[in-house]
């Protein structure tokens, strides 16, 4: 094997190694905010909403609604590595999920899928 093919070799596990990183940051920072916001709730529907375009940067929503279908909690992450974090989205928190201020937030796709999971968890435990 040639020095570019072993250059290449190392450089392709080098990627693979911080790719695996990377991944276990994100996951330690999403199950801290689910850990978080599961234990500031006894009551209420959790749901994850995951967008993820081709050539756009994806969207992850935490969300909670309760018996009302209102949104009790909301928190959003928009990026594409370790330094993205959760943030709340208090445009929504306290309305109804069929609001018209969902539609006109930036998060709609995300916060969409999630409150469809929320829903789904309410359905099974009904």
């Amino acid at each position: 094997m040639s020095n570019n093919g072993i250059s290449f070799l190392i450089f392709l596990i080098i990627v693979i190694v911080i790719k695996q990183i990377i991944g276990y940051f994100n996951s330690k920072i999403y199950t801290q905010e689910y850990k978080e916001m599961i234990n500031n709730r006894k009551n209420g529907y959790f749901g994850v909403g995951v967008y993820q375009p081709k050539f756009k940067i994806g969207q992850v929503c935490l969300i909670v609604i309760d018996d009302q279908n209102i949104i009790q909690d909301c928190r959003v992450i928009k990026g594409l590595s370790v330094f993205a974090r959760f943030h709340p989205d208090d445009t929504i928190i306290k309305e109804n999920i069929d609001s018209k201020a969902l539609k006109s937030s930036k998060y709609y796709k995300s916060i969409t899928l999630a409150i469809e999971n929320a829903l789904n968890a309410q359905k099974r435990r009904s």
